[in-house]
């Protein structure tokens, strides 16, 4: 869970983020990630009632090289690859949380590194 960018900036709906895995989550059964708002940590209400997305979410698109960007952000992404990776914030503070379902040992020695939440320039 985070509340800061990969610069140390705290989240917030005003602004557009991506999340880019160069390989999915070391597990043995699944991982997600779902959206929460803050201060009160509630499900974020959306047009596409997606709460949450992972490696079970229907119609992911997949970069050539294998890996996913999702898109962190208040509004639908025009183009439809990124709108299928498309994670809705509130337009205020927000907290994603990652679960990892039956992690393998690289979750807990250290040797898996979360990717940073990147901010998309405007």
């Amino acid at each position: 869970m985070t509340w800061n960018d990969g610069d140390g900036r705290p989240l917030d709906g005003t602004q557009t983020y991506t999340l880019t895995f160069t390989a999915p989550p070391p597990v043995d059964a699944f991982w997600s990630i779902t959206m929460y708002d803050l201060p009160d940590y509630y499900l974020i209400d959306n047009s596409i009632d997606r709460y949450s997305i992972g490696d079970r979410t229907p119609h992911l698109h997949h970069d050539p090289d294998g890996s996913l960007t999702l898109h962190l952000r208040p509004q639908r992404p025009t183009d439809p690859e990124a709108a299928a990776n498309w994670l809705p914030t509130p337009p205020g503070r927000f907290r994603p949380i990652l679960r990892m379902y039956q992690p393998r040992p690289a979750v807990f020695d250290g040797t898996y590194t979360l990717p940073p939440i990147t901010r998309v320039p405007r």
